[in-house]
């Protein structure tokens, strides 16, 4: 590749925030140790007209010295410049796939490759430029990726979670050697095995003109967490400018109607809404289970599923009683519209034939919409539903919130699948770069690449310069009890160098958070070889490897992190859903974590079951937990009907979930008890009075724990 410079008489840098945000201040922090003037007329921008370069000026910056608050403020002195912007707006990802413009996802994931372009040019030719957003053909503009002369070069992007991928656009160089991409594979899928080269094959590349992209798309779609780029063949160079990936979440089988809220067009007796969303197919309604209307005139039920989804199927569970004929007729209309109370959205389907105790299951195909309504058009009926599923998937991207739960990095699954590499979805950085010609091998990004490649010269190990206490850090973007890390060392070369490292973990950057907690020492790790750290549990923000004493060396070739969310003392109860083995008067489940303590029952704050052999109330928190606390407000009157009530945590349905580990019993009739589940892990808390008939009464269930990754 030439070196041939395009026109840079106008340099800039571009942050992507990936999300529509309204900015109130930009901070810069120049460079110190010379050519501070170089930053002077910097202009702050937004929108991508001109690669962000066209739209509205929002400030200039103007000091030299890289030290004044630009705002109005004179007389204080600061390292680095504060602009003060009124609502300037910078837009960018996580739209609705449907609008506007459809989610990148590569955007949001970690990219890596065999190997890096091992010449001058190296430092042009990262894994990360395929993901920058950047979509310039020009290698020697630095937006573009290169790997060495070899066989079988790929490149790979982690989505972090798994997709079904409708399209791909790859953007091929433009400066030189087009022909290169020809014959590239694209690959999709959930193995690493060989690198993710084993995965189904989803398309090939004949070629692509010079500065050109080429769009692949999947009519049914590949699902994965991996997508990757390979050339078969011997001596091959692949080089990429831009991967763009589009798709929506994978269905994983859960019912996402648990997570949404329910309305309707009246309300007969007991029969709430939320009752057909419950978690609970019981078709008695006396029950308490089933949602239920006056006799309207077409009445009708919605579901808010909250943002927008792709719906591939819907359940209807119809009453067991005669009245189920009422059904009949009854269409299912999935959108986005609220016109006509959503009603005039498309139509999924129509329920033709209704007896007592049915289930019907409509394929909707990929239909797109944040509403459901079930509604019985043009007669007089009442609409009664004991249950309404809907399983699909969200149409905006998965964040994995990072809490904080706050911050946007990016999505919580289940940890009963596998547990989660926290450190991919932070951020790295390092003491110093080693500066020699291998420098470009170095970044502190390649330790959380999710590449154990431990060969140094192929690009995914980081280094520092010799030097006194040098260190790598992590920053996780939130709070995390750690439970456990991996080291990987690097294999070509002097895996002493790893010898003395220190572990620390905590919350402070005093001391660039080289201060925290030490959670432990590496004696050795041989050459190629990972070692992993158990603990306890040490809570922090920031993981940091830090060598002790004079011209060190610090070399890693990945670092993993695992653990869960530190509790916050947040009750998670208030974000589930309840259901319970029967209904007595006006005791809804929901009561019981409505975040009133109120243990008088007439008051209307406490749950009530009829009088059943194992009578039972459960909560269902929407995704695996580790629970730590449980506390059980009693009713101040009849306490006594507790006694022998036991709490049982786990992810199983069986017998309702009153199989599931116990946690405690009661054997007070005190008015609060309080429960040390050690860190149990589950889905559903269920609290049951097992081996005689009882009336059951919650006045509230309070849940301390976290969500695991």
């Amino acid at each position: 590749m030439d070196p041939q410079r395009a026109d840079t008489k106008k340099p800039w840098w571009r942050l992507d925030l990936l999300d529509q945000y309204t900015v109130t201040s930009v901070t810069m922090y120049n460079r110190g140790d010379g050519c501070s003037e170089r930053i002077n007329g910097a202009e702050i921008r937004n929108s991508l007209l001109n690669n962000g370069n066209s739209k509205t000026r929002t400030s200039v910056v103007q000091n030299k010295l890289g030290r004044t608050r630009l705002s109005g403020n004179t007389a204080e002195k600061m390292e680095h410049h504060i602009f003060y912007l009124l609502g300037v707006i910078t837009v960018a990802g996580f739209t609705d796939a449907s609008s506007m413009k459809a989610t990148n996802l590569a955007l949001y994931g970690k990219a890596t490759q065999s190997s890096l372009y091992d010449n001058p040019y190296a430092p042009f030719g990262h894994a990360y430029n395929a993901i920058d957003g950047n979509t310039e053909s020009h290698f020697h503009l630095g937006s573009c990726t290169a790997t060495e002369f070899q066989q079988n070069p790929w490149w790979r992007v982690d989505l972090l979670d798994e997709y079904t991928v409708t399209s791909i656009t790859i953007y091929n160089t433009g400066d030189c050697c087009p022909e290169r991409i020809n014959g590239a594979e694209i690959r999709i899928g959930n193995y690493l095995v060989n690198n993710g080269n084993n995965n189904p094959r989803a398309g090939v590349i004949s070629s692509i003109p010079g500065g050109q992209s080429m769009t692949l798309t999947f009519e049914k779609g590949f699902s994965g967490r991996y997508v990757n780029v390979i050339i078969p063949g011997e001596k091959r160079l692949l080089a990429l400018c831009e991967v763009e990936v589009y798709g929506y979440l994978t269905p994983d089988g859960e019912n996402v109607a648990l997570k949404g809220r329910a309305t309707q067009s009246s309300l007969y007796e007991t029969g709430l809404p939320s009752s057909a969303i419950d978690g609970n197919r019981d078709g008695v309604y006396n029950r308490g289970s089933c949602s239920h209307t006056e006799k309207d005139l077409s009445p009708w039920w919605r579901l808010d599923l909250l943002k927008q989804h792709k719906v591939f199927t819907i359940s209807v569970a119809t009453r067991l009683e005669a009245t189920s004929e009422r059904l009949h007729g009854a269409e299912i209309r999935i959108g986005d519209s609220l016109d006509n109370y959503g009603n005039n959205n498309p139509r999924c389907g129509v329920i033709n034939t209704a007896m007592a105790g049915q289930i019907f299951t409509f394929d909707c195909k990929g239909m797109e919409g944040r509403y459901i309504n079930i509604v019985i058009p043009a007669r007089n009926e009442y609409l009664t539903l004991c249950e309404v599923e809907v399983y699909g998937a969200p149409l905006k991207m998965k964040h994995y919130i990072f809490y904080l739960l706050g911050a946007v990095t990016v999505a919580f699954t289940d940890a009963s699948l596998r547990a989660k590499n926290l450190a991919l979805y932070g951020k790295a950085t390092q003491s110093s770069l080693v500066n020699n010609t291998n420098a470009a091998f170095s970044h502190a990004y390649n330790a959380i690449d999710g590449n154990t490649d431990s060969n140094y010269k192929h690009g995914s190990c980081t280094a520092t310069e010799t030097q006194q206490n040098p260190w790598w850090r992590v920053d996780l973007l939130g709070d995390y009890t750690v439970t456990s890390v991996t080291i990987y060392n690097r294999g070509d070369c002097c895996p002493e160098k790893i010898n003395g490292a220190e572990i620390r973990i905590g919350n402070s950057l005093l001391n660039n958070g080289n201060n925290n907690t030490r959670a432990g020492v590496i004696s050795s790790i041989p050459a190629g070889k990972s070692s992993i750290l158990k603990l306890k549990g040490i809570s922090g923000r920031y993981v940091n490897v830090i060598i002790p004493g004079n011209n060190r060396i610090l070399t890693l070739c990945e670092v993993e992190v695992y653990g869960y969310p530190t509790p916050d003392g947040q009750k998670v109860t208030l974000k589930g859903t309840a259901s319970q083995s029967s209904l007595y008067d006006r005791g809804f489940p929901s009561n019981a974590i409505d975040g009133n303590q109120d243990g008088v029952y007439s008051h209307g704050s406490c749950s009530h079951t009829e009088k059943n052999l194992n009578a039972w109330w459960r909560l269902d928190l929407l995704k695996q937990h580790k629970v730590f606390t449980i506390r059980v407000t009693n009713r101040q009157e009849l306490g006594h009907r507790l006694n022998g009530a036991e709490i049982r945590i786990g992810d199983s349905l069986d017998n309702n979930g009153n199989n599931n580990p116990r946690c405690g019993v009661i054997n007070t009739k005190n008015n609060v008890l309080s429960f040390n589940c050690n860190g149990m892990q589950g889905r559903y808390i269920n609290i049951v009075i097992p081996g005689r008939s009882e009336y059951l009464t919650l006045c509230e269930v309070e849940v301390y724990g976290v969500p695991l990754i």
